[in-house]
């Protein structure tokens, strides 16, 4: 067990380093990518030292963000269990999540740390997988629906997600999701389009 003042240190690092993660969060969907890194340390109540102990620079402190998005929504899912609108629930906290992190994507591509893209969207595929079976078997949504087909879905709301301030963003994705879920129905039978 380490002594009392390591752990009080430890836990004060920790401490902020999540006020810095949570900092960036709010900075990167207020003002975009592109925010000074100063502006996060100051937002965090924490020295440029800090911040670049933890991140060197913001394609880390992203991935982290991208991270904890997949840390927290595992968590949700798992709280889920077996509900029949876990798919509903988790739609609807990573359209949330799009909202806040859209400004990040684009920029990302750019930066050395950023996050490997593909390696969150297969987690993302795989946090969803159960919960489409059971929609599906519960009738919730079309049963020719596919994973990629819902991750494809996310694609879309995520571009039309381009308002200025993160209240019109997030009326408009999640209006967006409205119409995608409109669409994963289950087909009635009068309906001809096919």
């Amino acid at each position: 067990m380490p002594p009392p003042r390591r752990a009080a240190r430890r836990r004060d690092a920790e401490e902020n380093r999540a006020r810095v993660v949570a900092a960036a969060r709010e900075l990167f969907a207020e003002e975009g990518f592109e925010v000074p890194l100063d502006a996060i340390a100051r937002r965090a109540g924490v020295g440029r030292a800090t911040l670049y102990r933890n991140f060197p620079d913001r394609g880390a402190l992203a991935a982290e963000i991208f991270d904890g998005n997949l840390r927290e929504l595992e968590a949700q899912a798992a709280a889920l269990g077996e509900r029949a609108d876990a798919l509903l629930e988790l739609l609807r906290a990573i359209v949330d999540m799009q909202v806040e992190a859209h400004a990040m994507v684009p920029a990302l591509l750019q930066e050395p740390r950023a996050p490997d893209l593909a390696a969150l969207e297969r987690r993302v595929r795989r946090l969803l997988a159960a919960p489409l079976r059971r929609a599906k078997a519960a009738g919730q949504v079309r049963e020719d629906l596919a994973i990629g087909d819902v991750t494809t879905g996310l694609a879309m709301i995520a571009a039309v997600t381009g308002d200025t301030t993160v209240a019109a963003r997030r009326r408009r994705a999640r209006r967006a999701l409205e119409l995608l879920l409109y669409g994963l129905l289950p087909r009635g039978e009068s309906d001809t389009s096919d």
